[in-house]
Formats: structure tokens, sequence, C-alpha cells
């Protein structure tokens, strides 16, 4: 230390001991047939186990390994819960998870969702920080592992963090559920605002509930994860509905004005063409040799849910309405 006080390393007290970041992180995955994913998502997470207070997996009625999966995990894991819940739905399955949560700090993510390796010391940070007391809620970034774009996207995302159109601790009024965060407090004021209808955006419903408070939704630059691509695998015609759901969920908060319209129904237009765009190449793209396949392309993926009830993507059969 050269001599050097502990001050000159740790914020001090009035009484000269290091101060102790007391804000605890409960992280919440709603889950629903995930046994392909769910173990990277909560190795990911337990890597930084001695930032968490509690990782809570919600089982929304999987037919698959995911229940038994979590368990063994948690049998040697003891920050690491399950919790079941029957009615279906994603947004069942997150209020369950919000509802059983501890930590002064909700996170949410996805069970494909892979947290990098400073992200819970991140959001306890944040949340920590005085000049963040107004904030209500957080989200972060995102690339894709498995996907042909991985270096493209970041390269892109990078751009707009430098130009100022995402991140930088920016005011918003979205959520993304893969990669979010929520004071308990917040949620407690909005939990009988957030409706869990099947067919909206259950994240953006939240967002739009917390910023009625209102409490501020900030976007992070450095709150980032990997998620899976699988949801380019749907096809564009099946994605319709899931793109549509935005414009019902406004619909569910009675949004007025012609220019508010106009802006939703250009998003929804913007992500469809976006999508439609980058499905063939994914469809083509082998992912565990790392290069495009023409017996990718051909080939049929099974079919998984969307998080919109009755909205059939890749993966996995299963009836609609469950969790994703």
């Amino acid at each position: 230390m050269c001599g050097a006080s502990v001050g000159s390393f740790f914020p001090l007290q009035p009484w000269g001991e290091p101060i102790v970041n007391a804000v605890t992180l409960s992280v919440v995955i709603p889950a629903y047939n995930e046994e392909h994913y769910i173990l990277q998502c909560l190795d990911a997470l337990l890597a930084q186990r001695d930032q968490l207070h509690e990782i809570i997996v919600v089982d929304n009625n999987s037919t698959d390994r995911t229940p038994e999966l979590v368990r063994r995990v948690a049998e040697d894991n003891p920050v690491v819960k399950i919790v079941v819940e029957r009615t279906p739905g994603v947004a069942a399955a997150r209020n369950a998870g919000f509802d059983a949560a501890t930590g002064h700090i909700i996170g949410r993510i996805d069970a494909d969702t892979r947290v990098r390796h400073d992200w819970a010391t991140v959001l306890r940070d944040y949340f920590a920080r005085e000049a963040s007391a107004e904030v209500g809620a957080v989200c972060g970034l995102n690339n894709s592992y498995d996907s042909p774009f991985r270096t493209l996207k970041r390269v892109a995302v990078q751009f707009q963090i430098n130009r100022g159109l995402v991140g930088g601790d920016r005011s918003i009024a979205n959520l993304h559920g893969a990669n979010m965060a929520i004071r308990k407090s917040t949620w407690d004021k909005v939990r009988g605002k957030a409706s869990a209808r099947q067919d909206i955006h259950e994240d953006m419903d939240l967002a739009l509930c917390i910023v009625k408070e209102p409490e501020r939704i900030r976007q992070l630059s450095d709150l980032w994860v990997d998620i899976s691509p699988r949801r380019a695998l749907t096809s564009p015609i099946a994605y319709t509905s899931y793109a549509w759901a935005g414009v019902r969920t406004f619909q569910q908060h009675n949004f007025r004005g012609a220019r508010t319209w106009f802006v939703v129904y250009l998003h929804v237009a913007k992500f469809w063409i976006a999508h439609a765009l980058i499905w063939l190449p994914h469809r083509a793209y082998d992912p565990g040799k790392g290069r495009f396949s023409v017996r990718s392309l051909l080939g049929r993926p099974s079919q998984r849910s969307l998080p919109v009830s009755g909205v059939l993507g890749p993966d996995t059969e299963l009836a609609e309405g469950k969790a994703a």
C-alpha cells in the first residue's frame, strides 16, 4: 500500500470506516421448458454470487427437465430458489417472482440470458448512488451469442452509444425483460396496475405503469447481457402477431393523439422489417459449426411460444400462453 491510508482506496464514513454497499439484489428468471439454456444462465449469475441476495427461478408449468436442473443447482447453491407459478404466461411468472423477492432491487432476465461478469455490481452500485434516488427502474444493452451478426451488432450498438442514441443513463419509457431491474418499492407501487394479459408485451406494459407514477426509467451503457438469437428464427408471418402486441400494449394504456400512434405504428413496422431481413440468414446459420449451412436453411425448426399468447417461434413445441 506504500503507506497510503484506507481512505485513498475506499470512501469513508464520518467515523473512518469504509462505506459498505447495503443495496441487496434479487434476480428473477421466468422459465418454461428451458432445459437447454437454464444452466448457462445460472452459471453466469453464480459467477458473481457474492453480489447477489437471491436468484429466483419461476417455473411456469415446464414439462421438460427445467425444474429438476434448477433444484440440482440449488442443492449446492442456497442462493438459488425455485418458485412454481401455475397460471400460464410470462407476466404471471414475473409477478410471482417479483412478489417472492426480498432484495431492495429486483433484477429480471430471461432463461436464455447470460449476464456479463460485472452485471450485478453495475446494478448495485448504480442504485446505491444518491443521484439515482428518483430512478425506479433501469434496463441495459445486449448482444447475441450463436448469431452470425454478433460482431456487426456490437459495432452498431457501440456506434449508437457514441452518438447518444442508446445508453448513457438516458431517460426512456420502455424496459427489456431480458436485461432490467426495478426497485422493490417501485414494484409495490405498480403491482396492481401491471396487466397480466398474455397478448401484450409485459415488459413494455410494466414500463408504462412505472412512468405514469411518475418514476424514471434509465438505460445504462455498462449493463450488458448476451441473449439467444432464437427469436430471429420465428417466421415473419408468426412474428407479425408478436410485433402487433406492441400496438395492443399502447391500447391497454389508452394513449391518444395522432402523433403518438404514428410513432407506435412506425416502430412496429421498423421492427417487423428488421426481423424479416435477418430471418433467412439466421435460418441458414449453424452456430455449432460457426458457418452458414444449406441443411440448416432447408431444415424445419421446431416451434416454441414467444412471450405473447398464441405466437409460435422456434425451439420447442408448446401450448400457447406459456412463459418464454
